[in-house]
């Protein structure tokens, strides 16, 4: 009787349910209202698998959209990649073939126990190698000790060169521990004393003797400028510290210095064919053993070729390169630093006087450096230019400052803008240029135009200075 009264009683639920004039209570109205509500919602099967169906495949398709992206982005970066390459070779080739033409005595300064520059890329090209050969032809080894050194002044304008050793600095100078605006760099004119100086602030030249000098000049001077070796810093020097000597006794001491003619056979093998040649154009082809020779070619009685006088006229004001320490002269090192920068100098004439001066307007004492001179020792002496070596008549001494007139202007002008000199001290160093070229001692202006260097300038120094030349 339960089972049939149970099933005889399930027809009215199911009429209670749906019809509405059945009695219902409100617990059975929500519910009823919640189940119609829930069906509204369910969708069926067959419209829930298309709407998942659907939101996969863009799901796919945005996937496969973002891959060929990636792919695309990947192949592009690589062509322009290949085609920046192609550029910087294109680009580095006539940079090293001036590098080659121009690059200052690098042989030279390797036969003398110092380390050549190098490449930086593993595999060079013969023209890299054949540029950074010693001097015996052997490659030049790379500095191993510069692996973990920041990047110098000179790497950053020549991409791909490091800078020799003989630029570098003994790491006893302390250089790191420069005090803001105390920063100086040590411009090394050819044949002015250069490498007595260098040596002493601690410098890797030629230093036969090298003992570190006192005060604060030794450990504020970090970097080195000497021909095309420019490895100042122009954001953070403070100081350009040049070392001057009279402009025709440099020039005296630079042409005896370049001159191979005592040995050209072994001239060649130790220094290259690069070398030779330039020398050979002023020391063998044309008849210039002494600086006599030099001198009586630029007189109107001269029986020289037009040839052999041009290039004894440009091996006086460094227009031609027959010689580095010609060619490098002061105009090239003075306009080589930005126009505004501050000046020392160290005149080789007044070394202990200028050296006080120097120091003490860094910071440091003002008699650092005893009249004695027991610190600073003589490096890399010219042995060749004793006796008849230095010989010039009255005619040909003449001559020759009459072509050096624009070197001393600027010889002149270095001495002006020093901060550490007075104009008693000028004055001095300009007399004593009168007792051998009083003419040009005096005169502001010369007969031959001031010479067009931009090209040097732009070969030896970096090509950032073409904007500042135009």
């Amino acid at each position: 009787m339960c089972r049939k009264d149970n099933h005889e009683r399930r027809p009215f639920l199911i009429n209670s349910w749906q019809g509405s004039s059945a009695p219902t209570s409100a617990l059975a109205q929500q519910m009823k209202m919640h189940a119609i509500e829930s069906k509204k919602r369910r969708l069926p099967f067959h419209q829930l698998a298309r709407s998942i169906k659907k939101n996969i495949v863009v799901v796919v398709f945005t996937c496969l959209f973002f891959v060929c992206l990636k792919i695309g982005y990947q192949i592009g970066t690589n062509l322009v990649g290949d085609d920046e390459d192609r550029s910087r070779s294109a680009l580095r080739q006539p940079q090293l073939l001036r590098q080659q033409t121009h690059h200052h005595e690098n042989r030279e300064h390797s036969s003398r126990n110092q380390t050549q520059i190098v490449s930086r890329q593993p595999q060079r090209s013969e023209l890299t190698q054949q540029m950074h050969h010693h001097g015996n032809g052997k490659p030049s080894p790379r500095n191993q000790t510069q692996v973990s050194r920041p990047v110098h002044p000179y790497e950053k304008i020549w991409p791909g060169l490091i800078v020799p050793d003989y630029m570098l600095k003994d790491p006893q100078y302390g250089i790191e521990f420069v005090p803001a605006g105390k920063k100086a760099c040590f411009v090394h004119v050819g044949k002015t004393a250069g490498s007595t100086v260098g040596c002493s602030l601690g410098f890797n030249l030629h230093c036969t003797s090298k003992v570190q000098a006192p005060g604060v000049l030794p450990h504020y001077t970090t970097n080195m400028f000497h021909a095309q070796m420019y490895d100042c810093d122009d954001e953070t020097t403070t100081f350009f510290i040049f070392v001057v000597r009279h402009p025709l006794d440099r020039w005296i001491s630079a042409f005896n210095y370049d001159n191979p003619s005592r040995d050209w056979e072994g001239f060649r093998q130790q220094f290259g064919e690069k070398h030779f040649k330039f020398r050979s154009q002023l020391y063998a082809e044309c008849p210039f053993n002494t600086i006599n020779d030099v001198g009586g070619a630029l007189s109107a009685e001269s029986n020289v070729t037009n040839v052999c006088k041009r290039r004894a006229e440009a091996s006086i004001d460094g227009t031609e390169h027959f010689g580095c320490h010609h060619y490098f002269n002061y105009q090239f090192h003075l306009e080589a630093i930005p126009q505004n920068a501050t000046i020392m100098t160290l005149r080789t004439e007044h070394l202990i006087e200028d050296w006080n001066s120097v120091e003490y307007n860094l910071g440091g004492g003002k008699e650092v450096l005893g009249q004695g001179n027991n610190i600073i020792a003589h490096n890399n002496v010219n042995k060749a230019s004793d006796g008849k070596l230095k010989y010039l008549s009255e005619q040909s001494q003449r001559k020759v400052c009459e072509k050096l007139c624009n070197e001393i202007q600027t010889y002149k002008k270095i001495l002006q803008l020093s901060i550490n000199l007075s104009e008693k001290q000028v004055q001095e160093s300009v007399d004593e240029v009168m007792n051998s070229c009083p003419i040009e001692a005096l005169a502001t202006t010369c007969n031959d135009p001031i010479p067009n260097i931009t090209d040097k300038l732009i070969y030896s120094r970096g090509t950032w200075l073409r904007n500042r030349s135009t």
